[in-house]
């Protein structure tokens, strides 16, 4: 009997029902198998459980936020070095899709005089959390997330993300950071009297390793978005995301980049900011001259001289014509007593624009096509009619750089003070449409933009996602627009398995994978025991990229393993359900 007690117990506690003993229980509702479910509305409960998790960690430990809530900061923790640190919300559906008006996205937020944030001195992952560099006394932060250690790995999945003083996230003069953006909403993102602020993410003075966005969409915003500067970043890749009212430049950058894709997005009334020579300089051009969406030149001596590889195609650019008169304007008053103004309201500057037509000189700078409307939107509120004059007035102001204007904030749900660290919700707009050619105008015949807008046709993206990206890496390396099916030379050389996408997930998730000879190809899933609980393919597949879905619907919370075998080789890879 007592051998018997002993084993229920011991289960018991490999379940988490038992687990008093655990240096993190104050700050814990309750454990789920590797899971810990942290206390709501108690300050520093994320922080405590974030910084005192040392003790038999599981590998697969996920602190999850319940939805309702906030988690409050009055510390900001430092993630712990070579641990995979993962904060999740309970809900995964895609935030624009999601219209359940009474449970808001859980809220990591600051906490009386602390505006928040959290450091990654290891590889962080946060998804379906709603995050505020903020406190609800009105403090209001510079960044967010700050890098403590080099080389670390940072995905944010489905968040919601408002205000900064700075950016939601920098790189902290560390070297090496790759970063992953996917399903996730910015807005309203300023607060800082400075044309520049405002922004996503800023590579300060040290080379990052990958920016990765896709499926993201982002709302009025004062400042630089994604700020390369004059450091080339190693792979960058925007696929499918959409942009509206954006004051300065989407893309901040000296022109040094390479290995760049930009394809599939919507830029309405972005880089709308006028510029003259000498303006925000070390941030802008070093001709001097007006940076458009893409902003490419040659390399300067000590830098590396690697092949210039630019792939653009198949993107939107839409510019109000209540926009059209700010350069004349500001030439006609002298402002800043010079009539050397320029819109930057443009696809390519010159010199762009002819690096990319010297095929001969460079082969792999590739300009696609480009559609010049504006979509009509199912649902835009005001953001194509009164937000436009907000957006004109912010941008001409703020031609002075010591001016202190700041960007109104945009809201339609939750107004006020009370809400100063809570965000619309549901979102308020619906940036579907139903232009006939924008619907397949992306690559493969899918919408421009971000996909999220259509539920459906995301599902049946991500089910060729992988098999896309081959496609605009081998166009990429080839110099050639992706709009073919790939040549037998083109064909994948090495086995690869993905890791699953999306993850952690509740129910179903997709497995993607590359073979590069036919075979017979078998997917199976295992629990942690090692007991195999389901065969998701067991066929012969041609050479090239494939994909499974995975419902676990009939299946408990907790860590299972995935397996691809093809020929005599087997990939095995983690991956969380969270239910």
């Amino acid at each position: 009997m007592k051998k018997v007690l002993a084993v229920f117990l011991m289960t018991l506690c490999a379940f988490g029902i038992v687990n008093a003993q655990s240096p993190i229980s104050e700050y814990v509702e309750e454990f789920r198998g590797d899971t810990a479910v942290i206390k709501g509305d108690v300050v520093n409960a994320l922080y405590g459980a974030i910084v005192g998790d040392t003790v038999e960690v599981p590998a697969g430990r996920v602190y999850l936020l319940r939805g309702n809530f906030q988690y409050p900061l009055g510390s900001n923790p430092t993630t712990k070095a070579g641990r995979h640190t993962v904060i999740a919300g309970e809900v995964d559906t895609r935030i624009v899709n999601n219209s359940d008006a009474s449970n808001l996205l859980p809220i990591i937020c600051g906490s009386g005089g602390n505006s928040g944030g959290i450091n990654y001195g290891g590889d962080l992952t946060v998804k379906n959390c709603s995050v505020i560099p903020a406190s609800a006394t009105g403090t209001l932060g510079w960044a967010f997330f700050g890098a403590a250690s080099p080389g670390n790995r940072v995905t944010f999945e489905n968040c919601l993300f408002e205000r900064t003083r700075w950016v939601i996230i920098n790189s902290n003069s560390y070297e090496g950071t790759r970063l992953y953006i996917k399903d996730c909403y910015f807005v309203n993102l300023s607060g800082q009297g400075c044309r520049r602020n405002g922004g996503v993410y800023d590579n300060v003075d040290k080379n990052t390793d990958t920016i990765w966005v896709e499926n993201t969409t982002h709302i009025m915003a004062q400042g630089m978005q994604y700020k390369f500067r004059n450091y080339p970043i190693k792979k960058l890749v925007f696929n499918h995301n959409t942009f509206v009212n954006i004051s300065g430049n989407v893309f901040e950058t000296c022109g040094y980049q390479s290995n760049m894709i930009v394809t599939n997005n919507i830029f309405v009334n972005s880089n709308v900011q006028p510029y003259m020579p000498g303006l925000d300089i070390g941030e802008t051009d070093m001709d001097s001259l007006p940076t458009g969406i893409i902003n490419v030149r040659d390399l300067p001596s000590g830098f590396d001289q690697v092949e210039r590889k630019i792939l653009v195609d198949r993107n939107l650019v839409y510019w109000d014509s209540r926009l059209n008169d700010m350069v004349d304007t500001l030439k006609a008053n002298r402002v800043n007593l010079t009539d050397q103004w320029y819109s930057q309201m443009i696809k390519m500057n010159t010199r762009t624009k002819a690096m990319f037509d010297n095929d001969t000189q460079y082969p792999f700078l590739v300009e696609g096509q480009w559609f010049e409307k504006c979509p009509n939107f199912t649902n835009a509120q005001d953001l194509l009619t009164d937000q436009v004059e907000v957006l004109r007035t912010f941008s001409m102001h703020t031609v002075d750089t010591l001016s202190g204007d700041i960007m109104p904030d945009w809201r339609k749900v939750f107004i006020g003070q009370d809400y100063y660290v809570y965000s619309d919700w549901p979102i308020p707009v619906d940036l579907s449409y139903d232009d006939a050619d924008l619907m397949v105008a992306g690559l493969n015949k899918f919408p421009l933009g971000d996909l999220n807008w259509f539920p459906q046709k995301k599902a049946d993206w991500l089910s060729q996602r992988s098999a896309e990206y081959t496609k605009l890496e081998d166009a990429l390396n080839s110099g050639q627009i992706p709009n073919a099916v790939s040549r037998p030379d083109q064909m994948p050389t090495s086995f690869n398995v993905e890791q699953n996408y999306p993850n952690p997930f509740n129910p179903t998730t997709m497995i993607d994978f590359t073979i590069p000879n036919a075979g017979n190809v078998v997917v199976k899933i295992y629990n942690v025991l090692g007991q195999e609980v389901a065969t998701l393919m067991n066929e012969f597949k041609p050479a090239g990229p494939a994909s499974v879905r995975f419902d676990a619907s009939n299946l408990p919370s907790g860590t299972y393993i995935y397996t691809v075998k093809v020929g005599n080789s087997t990939i095995a890879k983690k991956m969380m359900l969270l239910k």
